[in-house]
Order: structure tokens, then sequence, then C-alpha cells
């Protein structure tokens, strides 16, 4: 159902979905007479491994009009995994899901920021998420948030001391990253319905 749009993330759109929620609510705010439903699953309590084998009910199944994926931090922070075998799982559930249904594909990269203890491996998936539209040129589209918090980041720098951060030492979304990535969402998405 065109109307319909479905969001699947880890930590990346909040430690409790506060981005994708904000998004929803923001697009309904602005948009309020447009025919449309959201199903959120985030953070989503599956693995990205887990949302592979569930696929078929959990995602094919709610018929949705367009898919948002905000995935693999959860899994580069548990520090079992590389960032080749978070690509591994990542891409066949894109591949899954290329092949069933017939919806727009919108992946998010992670910003950097957000494993201070280990940036390069979020870089080298970020690289192989971009990689998913030079694939599937006409139905993936990447949204960069982590380009789009890397100029929020230098702006701020900018303003010296009265500059806020979008992340605590640890990585984790401050609410002000929430916003900016529910903000973000919103832009993009909306270009993408008009």
């Amino acid at each position: 159902m065109e109307n319909r749009i479905l969001i699947i993330g880890d930590e990346l759109l909040g430690e409790q979905g506060e981005a994708a929620n904000r998004f929803a609510e923001l697009l309904l705010c602005r948009e309020a007479n447009r025919p449309i439903q959201f199903f959120i699953n985030a953070p989503a309590v599956q693995s990205v491994s887990q949302l592979v084998a569930r696929a078929s009910s959990d995602i094919i199944g709610k018929k949705a009009g367009r898919l948002i994926f905000g995935l693999g931090l959860r899994e580069l922070k548990r520090g079992g995994s590389d960032y080749n075998k978070v690509f591994e799982q990542y891409s066949a559930l894109a591949d899954e899901i290329i092949s069933k249904t017939m919806s727009p594909l919108h992946f998010l990269t992670i910003p950097t920021d957000m494993l201070p203890i280990a940036p390069a491996q979020v870089g080298a998936l970020n690289e192989l998420i971009v990689g998913f539209q030079n694939r599937n040129p006409g139905r993936v589209k990447i949204l960069d948030f982590a380009a789009h918090a890397e100029v929020f980041k230098e702006k701020q720098l900018e303003r010296g001391k009265f500059g806020r951060s979008l992340f605590t030492e640890d990585g984790k979304a401050t609410s002000l990253c929430n916003t900016l990535l529910a903000v973000f969402l919103y832009e993009q998405i909306l270009k993408e319905l008009k």
C-alpha cells in the first residue's frame, strides 16, 4: 500500500525509537490531510539476522509502500561482528525484500561518532551500505545521515562554547540528534512523496 511507511531501526533511531516517532509526528503534523500509516519497529528487538529470518511476516507481510532501514549499529556495538559480517546480514535482508516487493527502500548511514571506539568500522559499513543504491538504482535510495550529522557538527563547532553535541561521549544519541534525524527523514521522505 503506497500510503504505508515501515521504519525498522536499532539505536540509530534513538534508544526508544525517538527519531522514528518524531519523524512520523512531523509528517502527520505538516501533512495532516495525507492518508498515511506508519509501522515503526525501532528500536527493533531482533538482530539483523533475525529480521532476515522473519522478513516474510514482519516486513513483507506489512505491505508497506516505502521502507526505511537504520540498522547495523547494534551489531557493531556488540563487538562480536566486524563490518563485513554485519553487511552480509544486512545485504541478505535487502536482497530478500527487493526480490519480494516493489516498494522503494531507504537505507540510513550511521554517524561515526555513534561508535567512538571503532569509527573506522562504521565508516566502512557506510561505504558498503551506499553500494545498495548502485546495485538497485531505481528502488534503493541512501539517506546519508552520517554526512548530514557531520555538517551539523562542524557548524556547531563554529559556535564555540555555545555549540551543542549530537552524541554523548559513549556515542549515544542526544535529544538534539534524535530531532535532527527526525527532521532529516521528514525532508528526505517528503521529497519522495511529492
